[in-house]
C-alpha cells in the first residue's frame, strides 16, 4: 500500500516542478564569447574576410561534435569528424556555384550520415548533430559582399582548429573524468543495464584502466545483488537502505579526481563482509569498488584486437536494421531537408533565409513522434509570438534602432533557448528579421513574412512527412513486440544456462534482449491504465529475468522450467502442476521463478486484451 502513495507524492512533486519556469542559462552566450570570437578572429587572420562567421560557427557546431567523452576518445572521433564538418562546411556551397543539384544531392547525403551517426553508439549522437547544422549553415549562409573557395575554406578549417584547442584545453586536466563518472553511475543509475553498457562503451576507448574495469565489474554485481535482495527479502529495507548510502559515497569518490600522480588514499583496505545471502554479495561487490578506489591500477587490461572489437559490436553497437527507429530517422530527416532544398531553391542566390529553414527542419526532425511535436510546438510558439513582436517593433521603433534591438534580442534568445526553447525562438525571429533587414537593405515586413512561411514548411515536412507518409517504417504491433522481447529474452537466459564463461555471441543475445525489451512501449498503441500497468510490469520483469538469471547458478533444466511460466499458452505439464518453487534448485533461482510468474502473467493479460490482427505474424 506504500507503493501507491510514493507514486502519488512523486506525481505531484513532478507536477509542482512543472509549474515552475526554468531559468535560463548563459551557457550558449559564454560559447559564442570562447569559440565563435576566436574562431571569427582566427578566420579574418587567414584571409577569411566576411566569411568569417562560417568560421565561426562552424567553431561552434564543431565544439558540439567534439564532446561527449573522455580526451583520448574525443580526439579519436575529432580525427574523423574534423575532415568531414570542413567538408561539410564549405564543400556544398563551393559545389553550388557549379551545379546546384550536386550540390543538393551532397547535402543530402551528409544529412542522412549525420543522422544515421547515433548507431555507432549514443556517444555519436551530439557528433551527428554537430555534423547536421554544419552541412545547414554551410549551404544556406552566404557572406555579405561574397567570398571565394579560398575564404570559405580558410573560415572553415579555423573553426574547426579552434574547436579541437578547446576540447583539449577542458579536458587535459582530468582526461578519464567522463569514464569515471559512467562508472560511478552504475552504483545509483535508475537504470543499471543502460549505465553499464554506456560505462563499459566509455571503459573500452579510454584505456582500458584495470582499477575501473574492477570497480564496473563490482558494480554491476552490486546492482543484481541488491535487486534480488529487493525481490526476495522486501522487508528488509534498513540493511537496504544502508548499502545505497554507502552505494552513494563510493560513486563521489569515483567521480572525484585523483591526487596528482594517481597516489592512492591513505585508507585501509576494507574487511570482508561476513552477510549471507543476497545483501552479502552487495557488499561484498561494494568492498571490491572500495578495494579498487584504494589501489587504483591504472594498468591497461589486454585485449586481443579482435576480441576488443567483438565486445564493442555485440554490447554496444544496435542493429543497423531497416527497421529500427534511427534508421528511420535517418531517411525521414534526408528526405525532409530534400523537399526543404526544393522549396528553397526558388529563393535568390544568397537569401539569409536559406540557412534559417534549412537549420530549422533540421532540428524540428526528431527520431521519435514525442520528441518531435515537443521541437514543434516550441517551434510554433516561437515563431508566433516572436512575429507578433516583430510586428510591434516595426511599428513603434524607427528602422535606424533595428539592429540594437536585435543584439539584445540575440543575447535573450542565447540566454532562454536551452531551458525555454518557445521564448528562445521567439526571440531569434526578432534577431533574424532585424539584423537581416538592415544589414542586407531587405524589406522587414517581407523578409518576416517568408519567415513565417519556410518555418510552416519545416513544420509539416517534420510532422506530416516523418510520420504519415512514410508509415512503413513505423514499429511492428505492440502484440508482436511482446513476443518479440519474451522470444529475445527466452534465448538470453538458455545462452546464461549454459557451461562455461560467456562468450562474445552470448553478450549479442542480451544486447538483443535488452533492445527488444527497450520497444516494450506504446507506439500508436491506444492503452487503458490496466494495459499499461501489466506492460510496465512486463517490461521491467523481462529486465529482472536477463538481470538475475547470469547471477544465478542455473543449470539447463532450471531455465527451460522457468521459461515455460513465460509461454502464453503453457503446456499441461508446465509449472502449474507443480508447488511454487519445486520447480527449480532454490536460492537465486527461487527469485527467478517468482519473477517469472509475475511477468508470465502480465504479459497472458495483455495478450488476452490486445487486438489479434497481428496474431500471425507475432508467433515467429
Amino acid at each position: 500500500m506504500d507503493e501507491p502513495r510514493k507514486l502519488r507524492r512523486r506525481h505531484a512533486e513532478s507536477g509542482a516542478a512543472a509549474h515552475k519556469h526554468p531559468k535560463g542559462t548563459p551557457l550558449l552566450i559564454l560559447l559564442m564569447i570562447i569559440v565563435v570570437l576566436p574562431s571569427v578572429l582566427l578566420a579574418d587572420a587567414w584571409g577569411a574576410g566576411a566569411a568569417g562567421i562560417i568560421g565561426g560557427l562552424t567553431g561552434m557546431f564543431s565544439l558540439v561534435a567534439f564532446i561527449g567523452g573522455p580526451l583520448r576518445a574525443d580526439l579519436r572521433i575529432t580525427a574523423v569528424m574534423g575532415p568531414l564538418l570542413i567538408i561539410a562546411a564549405a564543400v556544398p556551397r563551393l559545389v553550388a556555384e557549379a551545379s546546384r543539384p550536386a550540390a543538393i544531392a551532397l547535402v543530402v547525403v551528409l544529412t542522412f550520415v549525420a543522422a544515421l551517426l547515433p548507431l555507432l553508439g549514443p556517444r555519436f549522437g551530439t557528433a551527428g548533430m554537430g555534423l547536421g547544422m554544419t552541412t545547414m549553415f554551410g549551404y544556406g549562409y552566404a557572406p555579405t559582399g561574397g567570398a571565394d573557395h579560398q575564404q570559405v575554406i580558410a573560415a572553415a578549417v579555423a573553426g574547426v582548429v579552434v574547436a579541437l584547442v578547446l576540447r583539449v584545453l577542458m579536458g587535459i586536466s582530468d582526461p578519464s573524468k567522463p569514464t569515471r563518472q559512467q562508472v560511478a553511475a552504475v552504483l545509483d543509475a535508475d537504470d543499471p543495464s543502460a549505465a553499464t553498457a554506456t560505462a563499459f562503451r566509455t571503459w573500452l576507448s579510454d584505456g582500458r584502466q584495470r582499477w575501473l574495469a574492477d570497480a564496473l565489474e563490482a558494480a554491476s554485481a552490486y546492482r543484481v545483488a541488491l535487486r534480488t535482495a529487493e525481490l526476495s527479502n522486501p522487508t528488509d529495507a534498513d540493511a537496504t537502505a544502508a548499502l545505497r548510502e554507502r552505494a552513494q559515497k563510493l560513486s563521489d569518490q569515483l567521480k572525484a579526481k585523483p591526487a596528482r600522480g594517481g597516489a592512492s588514499p591513505e585508507t585501509p583496505p576494507p574487511a570482508a563482509s561476513t552477510d549471507t545471502g543476497a545483501l552479502g554479495d552487495a557488499a561484498r561487490a561494494l568492498d571490491t569498488v572500495e578495494r579498487a578506489l584504494t589501489t587504483r591500477d591504472t594498468a591497461p587490461v589486454r585485449l586481443e584486437r579482435d576480441r576488443r572489437r567483438g565486445l564493442r559490436d555485440a554490447v554496444l553497437h544496435p542493429s543497423a536494421r531497416l527497421q529500427s527507429i534511427q534508421m528511420r530517422h535517418a531517411v525521414r530527416t534526408a528526405l525532409a531537408v530534400f523537399l526543404m532544398l526544393l522549396i528553397t531553391s526558388g529563393l535568390e542566390r544568397g537569401d539569409p533565409l536559406v540557412s534559417t529553414a534549412l537549420l530549422a527542419t533540421f532540428s524540428i526532425m526528431q527520431a521519435t513522434w514525442s520528441d518531435t511535436a515537443t521541437k514543434t510546438r516550441n517551434k510554433i510558439i516561437g515563431v508566433v509570438a516572436g512575429s507578433l513582436t516583430v510586428a510591434v517593433v516595426l511599428l513603434v521603433v524607427p528602422q535606424q534602432y533595428l539592429v540594437a534591438v536585435a543584439a539584445v534580442s540575440l543575447c535573450l534568445g542565447l540566454w532562454y533557448i536551452v531551458t525555454r526553447p518557445a521564448l528562445g525562438s521567439a526571440f531569434m525571429v526578432v534577431v533574424s528579421v532585424g539584423f537581416n533587414a538592415v544589414t542586407r537593405d531587405l524589406n522587414p515586413v517581407n523578409l518576416l513574412t517568408q519567415y513565417v512561411a519556410l518555418t510552416a514548411c519545416a513544420v509539416l515536412l517534420g510532422v506530416v512527412f516523418g510520420f504519415i507518409v512514410i508509415p512503413g517504417l513505423r514499429p511492428p504491433p505492440l502484440r508482436s513486440r511482446i513476443q518479440t522481447a519474451v522470444d529475445a529474452t527466452a534465448t538470453a537466459l538458455r545462452a546464461a544456462g549454459g557451461a562455461g564463461p560467456q562468450r562474445v555471441e552470448d553478450l549479442a543475445l542480451f544486447r538483443d534482449a535488452a533492445r527488444a525489451q527497450a520497444d516494450l512501449v506504446p507506439d500508436h498503441d491506444r492503452l487503458d491504465d490496466t494495459q499499461l500497468a501489466d506492460l510496465a510490469s512486463l517490461q521491467t520483469g523481462l529486465r529482472d529475468l536477463t538481470a538475475l538469471a547470469p547471477s544465478g547458478e542455473l543449470t539447463p533444466g532450471d531455465i527451460e522450467r522457468v521459461l515455460q511460466v513465460l509461454d502464453p499458452e503453457p503446456s499441461p505439464a508446465g509449472s502449474d502442476d507443480q508447488p511454487e518453487h519445486a520447480a527449480v534448485s532454490g536460492g537465486a533461482s527461487s527469485v527467478l521463478w517468482d519473477v517469472a510468474q509475475q511477468t508470465g502473467s502480465a504479459e497472458r493479460s495483455l495478450l488476452r486484451t490486445l487486438p489479434a490482427a497481428a496474431a500471425a505474424s507475432a508467433r515467429r
